[in-house]
């Protein structure tokens, strides 16, 4: 009987902890900030805007001279964030860039 007991409170102290929920912030996608985004200078190559922005997650067939950087975030109790940069190119050489980033200091910022 004794036996049963110390079974019982022990099966109840470990449902009791492991009922307990964990939300882990889910995030997809390339992470691009503001200060990333400021190291790039027209004219460079498709390949000096790799190492600074990392491989986009869209190489878009039909548009060849632009690659798109997603971001998303969800946050416990927070709305759903995103965030999309799409990089433009001529003749191999980066254009222009625009779209959102990530905020630094919780600013949303907009390039060009």
């Amino acid at each position: 009987m004794r036996k049963i007991i110390i079974n019982t409170l022990l099966l109840s102290a470990l449902l009791d902890t492991g009922c307990s929920i964990h939300h882990v912030d889910i995030q997809q996608g390339n992470l691009v900030t503001q200060e990333m985004v400021d190291q790039l200078k027209p004219g460079m190559d498709q390949r000096q805007v790799q190492l600074i922005l990392g491989t986009p997650l869209l190489r878009d067939p039909f548009h060849h001279d632009r690659w798109d950087y997603y971001y998303s975030l969800k946050r416990k109790d927070k709305p759903f964030e995103r965030y999309s940069l799409q990089v433009y190119f001529k003749d191999g050489r980066l254009s222009h860039t625009s779209g959102t980033v990530h905020p630094d200091e919780n600013q949303k910022t907009t390039q060009k």
